[in-house]
C-alpha cells in the first residue's frame, strides 16, 4: 500500500487528537460519542463483529496474494478461487475463535461464543472474489490494460512491491525494522505468456491485483497528512487500468446504526489520498461482503473546501479539558439521534443506565475517605517558577511523538518542561532563558521524576515577586483514587523496531468525574489482568500524566498500590 510517513518523524500509530476517517464520522454523527470513545477513550465490549471485521479483512488479503494455476481459463479460476475461499474460511474462522477467546471483556450475541461458521465466512470470501472477477472479466475484456507488456516483462510497474511479485517488502521506516525479521521473499507468478498473446485469465489475475496492506510490514501502513493533523489506512486501492480506486471492504451489509458512516470515511480518504499524492483518487467504493453489495461515494466537490471543514474539525477535537470529565456532562445534546446513549450522560439517568450496562444491577462507586481524594481534587494547572534554559527537541516523548522542551531550575530542583503533544506549545523554544514564571503548567511524573507539560493553556511571563506559585520541590505528581471501573481496554503488538509492546487500559468513575488509568509492560500483572467492569479499585501513589489534552493516571509496578475489590465482596 502507498504509505507516507507524518512530518518531523512523528508516530506511526493511532493518535485520539489526529484526524482519520472513523474519527470524523463519529464528529459527524455525535459529537458527545467522540469525545467519550475518542477524546476519553472509553472502551466498550468487543462484539463478534469487530472481530470479524480484522479476520476477514486478514483472510481476503491472503486470499488476493496468491498466485493462480498457470493458463488457466475462466472457469478453471473460479474452481481455483473456490477452493481457496474454503481454505481462507477455515483460517478465518480458527483466528476469529483465537482472538474472540482471549478477549478479557466481550459482548455476546444470541449465540454463545463467535457465532461465525465456515459457510457464513466462505461466502463472504466469496463476495470479495466476486468483486474481483468484475476486475478480471474487464481486464480480459479490454486486452489486459496498459500494464501488461511491462508486466510480461517482469518490470516493476508500481513503486510499492506486492507480497506476491517476489520483491522484499517496504517498510515505512526501514532503518527502524531489523531485516532478520523479514520472511523469506515470495516466488513470482510463472504464467506471463508471450507478447503476441492474447491475455489469459491467470495472467488477469495477476494484473488486477490491487495495492493492500502488506502482511509482511510490522510497521503502521498509512497515509498522512503533510502537516500531520491527519491519518488514514485504506484496505484496496485498484490501480490496473490506468485509474486510482479507493475501496473499503466491510464485512456486513451496510445496515445498522453505523451503516451511514461509509459516505463521510471515504470522502475523507479520498481527501487524503489527494493531500498526499497530488492526485484525486477517480473513484471511491465501498464493497459489503454480507451479501455483495457494492457503493459508490461521492467525493467531496472541491478540495480546498474540504480542507477547510476538516481542518476546523481537527480543531474542535484538538480542544483539551479542564481537568477529569465530569459526568453528567455539563454539555447540551449534540445529535438528532433519538435515545442517543452518549447524548444521555449529560443526564444522572444517563449515567446511571451507561453504569448498569457495564458493571451490572445495584453497582455504585465507593465511599471516598483518606487517604482517597476525589478525582475533582487532581491539579489541573499550576504556577511555577525558575530559570529556563537547555532546551531540546524535537525529540520522542513516552508515546513516540516529537515534542519541543527545556529545562526549568528552582534551587536544587530540576524539572523537565515538554509540550504535552505535538504542536501543543510551539513557543516553548522562543522563550527567553532565564528567569521565568509559567502560568497554566500541566503537573505530572514519568519513571519517577516530576515533570511539567505545556499546551495552549500554558503561558511564560518575566518573573513576577508578587505571584502565587507552587515551588518546583512541591508538585503534585501522585494521586490516592478509590473508583469504580467502567471500562477496561487491552493492546499488544509489535513496535515499529520489531519488538514486542503491551498495554492496558481502565476508566474508573468516583461518583462525579472519570479518568483514564494506563500500565504498561511489567506493569500488566495478573492482579491487573483480572480487573473488570463493576470492580472497586483503590489506587495509592498512581501516577500523573497527560494524554491528548486529557489527565491520566499511570500504574507504575515498583510504587503504586493497587487494590481489587469485586462487587460481591
Amino acid at each position: 500500500m502507498p504509505v507516507t510517513t507524518p512530518p518531523v518523524g512523528g508516530p506511526l500509530g493511532r493518535s485520539r487528537r489526529r484526524l482519520s476517517g472513523s474519527a470524523f464520522s463519529a464528529w459527524g454523527r455525535c459529537r458527545i460519542e467522540w469525545q467519550i470513545t475518542r477524546g476519553l477513550g472509553l472502551s466498550s465490549p468487543t462484539s463478534p463483529s469487530q472481530v470479524l471485521g480484522h479476520v476477514l479483512e486478514d483472510g481476503v488479503i491472503r486470499l488476493i496474494m496468491r498466485h493462480a494455476p498457470a493458463g488457466v481459463d475462466r472457469d478453471g479460476l473460479l474452481a481455483w478461487l473456490k477452493g481457496c475461499a474454503d481454505e481462507e474460511a477455515r483460517l478465518v474462522r480458527e483466528e476469529g475463535l483465537r482472538r474472540w477467546d482471549a478477549l478479557p471483556w466481550r459482548r455476546e450475541w444470541d449465540t454463545p461464543g463467535w457465532p461465525f461458521t465456515e459457510e457464513d465466512l466462505a461466502a463472504r470470501i466469496w463476495a470479495a472474489v466476486e468483486f474481483l472477477m468484475v476486475e478480471v472479466d474487464r481486464c480480459v475484456e479490454v486486452g489486459g490494460g496498459p500494464f501488461l507488456a511491462a508486466m510480461r516483462r517482469n518490470e516493476r510497474v508500481f513503486d510499492v512491491p506486492a507480497p506476491s511479485d517476489g520483491a522484499r517488502p517496504e517498510h515505512p521506516l526501514p532503518d527502524r525494522w531489523p531485516p532478520h525479521l523479514d520472511a523469506p521473499p515470495k516466488e513470482g507468478f510463472l504464467g506471463w505468456q508471450d507478447e503476441s498473446a492474447s491475455v489469459d485469465h491467470a495472467e488477469a489475475w495477476e494484473i488486477i491485483r490491487p495495492w493492500v496492506k502488506d502482511p509482511r510490514v510490522g510497521q503502521p501502513q498509512r497515509m498522512f497528512h503533510p502537516e500531520g493533523w491527519a491519518a488514514g489506512e485504506l484496505d484496496v486501492v485498484l490501480r490496473w487500468d490506468g485509474k486510482t480506486r479507493l475501496v473499503d471492504l466491510k464485512s456486513g451489509d451496510g445496515g445498522g446504526p453505523y451503516g451511514s458512516s461509509l459516505h463521510d470515511q471515504m470522502r475523507f480518504y479520498g481527501w487524503l489520498w489527494e493531500a498526499c499524492f497530488g492526485e484525486k483518487p477517480d473513484a471511491l467504493e465501498g464493497w459489503y461482503l454480507n451479501g455483495g453489495l457494492r457503493k459508490i461515494v461521492e467525493p467531496f466537490p472541491d478540495h480546498d473546501e474540504a480542507t477547510s471543514l476538516l481542518e476546523e474539525v481537527a480543531l474542535g477535537m484538538a480542544e483539551g479539558s479542564e481537568g477529569a470529565m465530569a459526568w453528567p456532562l455539563d454539555v447540551e445534546a449534540s445529535c438528532e439521534r433519538p435515545n442517543c446513549r452518549w447524548c444521555a450522560l449529560s443526564t444522572e439517568e444517563g449515567v446511571m443506565a451507561l453504569l448498569e450496562e457495564r458493571c451490572g444491577s445495584g453497582v455504585t462507586p465507593p465511599s471516598i475517605e483518606p487517604p482517597y481524594e476525589s478525582l475533582s481534587e487532581i491539579p489541573y494547572r499550576v504556577n511555577v517558577r525558575g530559570t529556563l534554559d537547555g532546551r531540546w527537541g524535537p525529540l520522542p516523548n513516552h508515546f513516540g511523538e516529537p515534542v519541543i522542551g527545556a529545562a526549568l531550575t528552582s534551587g536544587r530542583v530540576h524539572v523537565a518542561v515538554e509540550e504535552s503533544q505535538p504542536g501543543a506549545s510551539p513557543g516553548l523554544h522562543h522563550v527567553q532563558t532565564g528567569p521565568v514564571l509559567v502560568r497554566g503548567a500541566l503537573p505530572g511524573a514519568w519513571r519517577g521524576a516530576p515533570r511539567l507539560y505545556a499546551d495552549a493553556g500554558t503561558t511564560f511571563h518575566d518573573d513576577d515577586a508578587d505571584a502565587e506559585v507552587t515551588r518546583l520541590g512541591m508538585l503534585r505528581t501522585r494521586a490516592n483514587v478509590s473508583a469504580l471501573v467502567v471500562s477496561i481496554g487491552r493492546g499488544n503488538g509489535v513496535r515499529l523496531d520489531g519488538r514486542p509492546w503491551s498495554m492496558g487500559t481502565l476508566h474508573v468513575y468516583d461518583g462525579d468525574r472519570v479518568i483514564e488509568v494506563a500500565m504498561f509492560g511489567s506493569s500488566l500483572n495478573d492482579r491487573i489482568l483480572s480487573i473488570r467492569p463493576g470492580d472497586h479499585v483503590k489506587l495509592t501513589g498512581a501516577e500523573l500524566g497527560w494524554r491528548e489534552g486529557r489527565p491520566q493516571l499511570r500504574i507504575d509496578a515498583r510504587s503504586t498500590r493497587v487494590e481489587v475489590h469485586r462487587p460481591e465482596s
